[in-house]
């Protein structure tokens, strides 16, 4: 059985023609060039943009180069949209992922695209990597495109597959040793794959299925097409390591339009989050002093409000991540773990981090700094220890994890890189919180939390220790005596210590591909 797969995406998983021709149509436009027939335009689908307006107009390099500019100006709001899924896609890429195969999409497409193409039509979870060419051009020959797959996927040996419509997907897939499968229900034809040497060719959807699955009982032995023979990709088998998810490695973005889109993909979570918990907030308050005019007297109200204060907020916390849900479910937030590193360790990490910040701070007299945090320090505990161990302990965990970790880290790193993405999405974590303290404490356990998420691989991690540093930072702030006891020099430098010995111990214990 094949142990990974490569996929083009242009006449593989989607048919395109409608947006990419019309979308052709109008860059010619622009350069003074007429063409009525949409039909004449098609083999622009699949190879690189810019050598297609060479080859098919004898265009220069700086001609090429500003036709892709205006195709782009046509594709990236309208074309993008005008494509479709071959019936049955979908259904086989579960089924693939469910024999264990590994997935990933290799295409000549600029790498945004692709992403949100396969977004679109909510099957990109269905991929461990998805790599395309970059907004400058390059990367763009398929070899490279079909290189960067295999780095990110770690398929450094084993059998693997490369699938396309056209000849530069064959020969990208033959130049690294694949097995290359051609579908001649795209845009290439049979004699197109055939001349370029295909191993196999699928005349449809289920066939295509049918072959990658075909070997699954007998995966030593060779899988023979009609009339052809299947090479093996190698020897031997490759260290299973799911690669982390990095749509936006080494992508150098431009434009305005780019820029827009991008940042409205990755602040619309914080923004339904923003409106859903205080639209909630707004309501609870209203219905709160209804019934206590009702039942209580405004004195009642007016002595508890900081505590309907934090009632309010727990709603409009739940209303926040309840609104997400949809968003959520469509995300891929797990991967395979880069580290051996248990529960216990990121627990302890959790804990120590979180005191020895705090007690840090407290001897740098940095809450002096922020008049607003002790208004915000007045109201958060002024609330029932129990309720809070709940509030500041589950409620604010999951939810503040599934926006800012679960949602906009994942979704900035589809743009950049992964250390950009973890300081500006703990930056932004850091400034939800609304006071310079809190903003300073938020980012740095923000890319703690981020770094023990890309580690480990699993949303629950940074959910456990977001939970735990705030239980251990509610339960000493609620309790004087026990914020006295752990507030001296040497419990600072020792818990600082253990949060090094425990990062150490993360490190080490780093998985190598």
């Amino acid at each position: 059985m094949f142990q990974y797969i490569l996929f083009d995406l242009d006449g593989t998983l989607t048919d395109p023609g409608e947006g990419i021709t019309k979308s052709v149509q109008f860059a010619l436009s622009r350069q003074g060039i007429r063409e009525s027939d949409l039909r004449r335009l098609e083999p622009f689908i699949g190879p690189p943009l810019r050598e297609s307006f060479m080859e098919f107009y004898n265009m220069t390099q700086e001609q090429a180069a500003m036709a892709v500019a205006d195709y782009r100006k046509r594709f990236a709001p309208v074309g993008i949209y005008e494509n479709k899924i071959y019936p049955g896609i979908a259904d086989m890429l579960k089924h693939l992922k469910a024999a264990g195969i590994r997935l990933a999409v290799a295409s000549s497409k600029p790498e945004a695209f692709v992403t949100k193409i396969l977004a679109h039509f909510c099957i990109d979870t269905c991929f461990d990597v998805i790599v395309g060419s970059n907004m400058d051009g390059s990367r763009g020959e398929k070899e490279e495109v079909v290189a960067e797959a295999l780095r990110r996927l770690g398929a450094c040996k084993g059998r693997g597959a490369m699938v396309g419509d056209r000849k530069f997907d064959i020969q990208g897939g033959k130049k690294h040793g694949l097995t290359t499968v051609g579908v001649s229900f795209g845009y290439g034809g049979k004699g197109e794959l055939e001349a370029a040497g295909a191993d196999y060719i699928a005349k449809s959807v289920a066939d295509l299925e049918k072959f990658l699955l075909r070997n699954r009982a007998d995966s030593g032995k060779k899988a023979a097409a009609p009339g052809k023979k299947e090479e093996r990709s190698g020897g031997g088998d490759c260290q299973d390591r799911l690669a982390v998810y990095r749509p936006g490695r080494d992508k150098r973005p431009n434009g305005i339009g780019y820029y827009a889109q991008s940042t409205w993909y990755i602040m619309l979570p914080f923004l339904v989050w923003y409106l859903a918990g205080n639209a909630c907030y707004i309501l609870v308050i209203t219905l709160l002093r209804l019934v206590s005019q009702t039942f209580f007297s405004f004195a009642w109200l007016y002595e508890n409000s900081l505590v309907l204060a934090n009632v309010a907020k727990a709603c409009s916390m739940l209303a926040g991540a309840g609104a997400l849900i949809p968003l959520f479910s469509k995300e891929r937030t797990g991967w395979k773990p880069r580290t051996r590193a248990s529960y216990p360790v990121m627990g302890i990490l959790a804990v120590s981090s979180a005191l020895g910040v705090n007690i840090l701070f407290a001897f740098l007299k940095i809450a002096a700094m922020s008049a607003g945090y002790y208004e915000t320090e007045q109201m958060q505990y002024q609330i029932a220890f129990p309720a809070g161990l709940v509030l500041y302990g589950l409620i604010s965990p999951l939810a503040e994890e599934a926006l800012f970790r679960g949602l906009i880290y994942n979704r900035m790193k589809r743009y950049f890189s992964l250390v950009a993405s973890g300081i500006a999405s703990a930056a932004l974590f850091g400034v939800y919180h609304g006071n310079l303290v809190q903003a300073m404490y938020g980012m740095l356990m923000g890319m703690l939390l981020t770094y023990a998420y890309e580690m480990t691989g699993r949303f629950s991690i940074p959910v456990m220790m977001h939970g735990l540093a705030n239980i251990c930072v509610f339960t000493a702030a609620y309790y004087p005596a026990v914020g006295e006891a752990v507030n001296t020099p040497l419990l600072c430098v020792i818990f600082l210590a253990v949060s090094a010995g425990c990062l150490a111990v993360v490190h080490r214990g780093r998985c190598v591909a």
